[in-house]
């Protein structure tokens, strides 16, 4: 690939296979908290309609409930970190990419178990892990990524419609991940510049742009 670019991934859905394990603790930690409001697997999806945090907000929660629920989440999850698996092709495609672009990787979760789950599986080809800790705002932390490679064509692969708006939001060139949690039918949707159907076609899709350039 000739032209560097900076490519951010979202982690959750598109690294990793983790919405069963994401699942049990979110609405767990939902619950211990006086928290009803998601009970199941499509109301936690829906969730992910826009900003967690946000949405969070918008449903009546305050700031400090919130924080409450994340934090629990992200004690509940460390049982689990050992269990979660990479999809299929992921190793290598961030491999392959990594070797002449920036790669990040920008996740609602926890920086700390993220880094946790990749150092565990090999994983080494990435600036920094963005999580929740480090800043809540997909759109800030974006943003703060293309000022500082303002010379470099940015992306951002998510795989729900959050993500895709998110990513528009802070002007960059969106990838949904049709493998992911919200699935290609609803990820066309948010109206990606470009849908993946699998790691091995984002490598495609990124040579294809090299070859271009």
């Amino acid at each position: 690939m000739k032209k560097p670019g900076l490519i951010m991934f979202d982690y959750d859905g598109v690294i990793v296979d983790s919405f069963e394990i994401h699942a049990k603790c979110f609405i767990l930690a939902c619950r211990d908290n006086g928290y009803l409001g998601i009970s199941t697997r499509e109301e936690l999806l829906n969730l992910y309609e826009g900003n967690v945090y946000n949405c969070l907000l918008e449903r009546g929660l305050t700031v400090n409930l919130i924080d409450k629920i994340l934090a629990d989440y992200g004690i509940m999850q460390k049982e689990y970190l050992h269990q979660i698996q990479l999809f299929s092709g992921m190793k290598e495609c961030l491999e392959e990419l990594a070797v002449i672009n920036k790669i990040y990787i920008i996740t609602s979760n926890i920086s700390e178990a993220a880094v946790q789950v990749l150092n565990s599986k090999g994983i080494k080809s990435f600036q920094e892990v963005l999580g929740a800790d480090k800043e809540k705002s997909k759109i800030k932390k974006i943003k703060n990524l293309t000022g500082a490679y303002a010379n470099m064509d940015a992306y951002f692969i998510g795989d729900t419609k959050g993500d895709i708006y998110e990513g528009k939001e802070a002007h960059v060139k969106t990838i949904g991940a049709a493998w992911g949690w919200h699935g290609k039918d609803r990820l066309t949707e948010a109206a990606p510049d470009y849908i993946a159907n699998s790691p091995e076609d984002l490598v495609a899709f990124f040579h294809e742009l090299a070859c271009k350039s």
